[in-house]
């Protein structure tokens, strides 16, 4: 059963009811209530400059009203602030970096609990005394670049975009760039410090992959290596193992655009491109992959108004034929030839005249670390374990040539990431990313500022996203093509956990769901951390 927040902390659900007294002025009874026993210095008020800024996260399609936002300096305040906000009836949620594709974290008269000041990354220990690398919840992606390399010389294959935070990232999986030949982010994770709530207070539980099989706290920690954020308490630190990767000295860039303006004259050539990529990685993506495992590439397939495609891609040998054939396996029997890019695509923009230049790794990352602006954005994902089927590839170009009258799409695309050689290693359930065979992640998105377009541009990606996957119901299904969704991108399409039938557990989690649910009741079991695509506590 849910915990009744805005209410058990004052007058209880019965009481309310009784006295006459609506859930909304009892929240905000509870908010103001609470608000007068702050301590002063780190909780952020409405009125305080810092409030809208602070309640509000990357995508601009979100806002909301907390009672308070508490800027968690350390684990006994944030201990102390769970505690508070049960006291006080109030539903906490937690921001890392703040880039939930939905809005997960925005809490009406709730407390947001922002990690943003925990920032930490260091050399450490695990509770058994053995060397680590600890990362604070709080800590971007750019902290933890920075910081390990810098001091220690050694990476994480994690995320590119530098202000997504460790907290959510992490725990979704985590990939990037040298995914393909280091494993997920996850894959190299020992321990996690987790504020978790048990018998209505809050504790910091330490939660090791060595701890006993079949024991809550090993199933702790196997649900934050793929769980998702917001299921089981306030992520404060990660710790990974002492031989994390050393990343390479040097890597090549390229970048090659193929002009709108030419693929529309030559469809056909459209067509060769996606099918040759697709029938590249189906060839070079294998667990024991030998010559490929260096190779990242990502197909931007932008809105025909973006001007270009793009094809970017990072190569860490040094000799740069294996990339140069990379390339030209893309292009084969293409007739439209390559320019050099004029425009940002998705957020990357790599105008090389000689397609690629080599530079040192810790260069190459800050040159491919995007963010990309603070706009409305609407997400989609999937997994897919075979090339592209024609039908998908008709449905890309259908879509991606079709205009909407009155709305700007350039700064929409279909975002094809190379995936598999050492991410397929592992086997589906040994963390809780199930996805271990796959190819190729695809990332559908859409970015825009005007209010008045929101629901042009969600019907316009839904569409889009159905079309591709007509064959199997308007979603990637768990099948022999495709292999369901990426947590960390949510999509609310997928459904909530207020349906009785959603799609998001099966295609996120697949066979490691009910796991994930018997650890959800076990530590959560009455939802005090809960969104709209929670995981649901196994029953009695």
């Amino acid at each position: 059963m849910r915990y009744e927040f805005s209410r058990r902390g004052f007058l209880g659900g019965a009481g309310a009811a009784a006295a006459g007294i609506t859930a909304a002025s009892t929240g905000a009874a509870a908010a103001e209530g609470a608000r007068r026993e702050l301590p002063k210095g780190r909780s952020v008020l409405p009125g305080d400059p810092r409030y809208q800024t602070l309640a509000q996260g990357f995508n601009q399609r979100w806002s909301s009203s907390p009672a308070y936002i508490r800027l968690v300096g350390d684990e006994a305040d944030a201990v102390a602030e769970v505690n508070r906000a049960l006291d006080a009836g109030l539903r906490p949620t937690v921001r890392g970096g703040g880039h939930c594709y939905e809005g997960f974290v925005d809490n009406d008269q709730g407390v947001i609990l922002d990690l943003g000041t925990m920032r930490g990354v260091a050399a450490s220990t695990d509770r058994f005394g053995r060397p680590t690398y600890g990362v604070d919840g709080g800590a971007t992606n750019w902290d933890v670049y920075t910081t390990l390399f810098r001091e220690y010389a050694v990476t994480l294959p994690a995320g590119s975009c530098y202000s997504v935070g460790a907290g959510g990232h992490v725990c979704g999986g985590g990939y990037g760039l040298l995914s393909r030949r280091h494993g997920l982010t996850v894959d190299h994770l020992v321990q996690v410090d987790v504020v978790t709530v048990r018998g209505g207070r809050a504790v910091v539980t330490k939660a090791h992959r060595e701890d006993a099989p079949g024991s809550p706290e090993q199933d702790l920690f196997w649900a934050h290596t793929g769980g998702g954020g917001g299921n089981f308490g306030v992520v404060l630190r990660y710790h990974f193992a002492s031989d994390v990767p050393q990343p390479p000295p040097r890597v090549w860039l390229s970048s090659v655009a193929w002009p709108w303006a030419e693929l529309l004259r030559q469809p056909a050539d459209f067509e060769t491109l996606v099918a040759n990529f697709g029938a590249f990685m189906a060839e070079h993506s294998g667990p024991r992959e030998a010559v490929y495992q260096g190779l990242f590439a990502i197909l931007k397939l932008t809105h025909h108004s973006n001007g270009n495609v793009v094809l970017f891609s990072q190569w860490d040998g040094a000799d740069p034929a294996p990339l140069d054939a990379f390339v030209a396996a893309v292009e084969q029997g293409m007739t439209t030839r390559p320019v050099v890019q004029t425009r940002s695509a998705g957020g990357l923009f790599l105008p090389y005249p000689d397609k690629r230049r080599r530079m040192p790794w810790f260069q190459a990352t800050m040159t491919l670390n995007p963010s990309g602006d603070n706009e409305r954005g609407k997400h989609k994902s999937a997994y897919h374990r075979e090339p592209f089927a024609p039908a998908q590839i008709a449905a890309f170009w259908d879509w991606l040539t079709r205009d909407v009258e009155g709305v700007d799409l350039s700064n929409t695309v279909v975002q094809i990431d190379s995936y598999g050689c050492r991410i397929n290693a592992r086997r589906p359930e040994e963390t809780a990313v199930p996805q271990r065979d796959s190819i190729m992640k695809l990332q559908y998105q859409t970015h825009w500022t005007d209010p008045a377009e929101d629901e042009k541009h969600l019907a316009y990606l839904s569409g889009l996203y159905r079309d591709v996957y007509r064959e199997t119901g308007g979603v990637p299904e768990v099948d022999t093509a495709t292999d369901g969704a990426y947590v960390n991108y949510p999509d609310t399409d997928l459904g909530t956990a207020d349906q009785p039938d959603p799609d998001y557990p099966r295609l996120y989690y697949k066979g490691n769901y009910p796991r994930l649910q018997r650890t959800k009741a076990y530590w959560d079991g009455e939802e005090v951390f809960h969104h709209a695509q929670s995981i649901i506590p196994a029953g009695p």
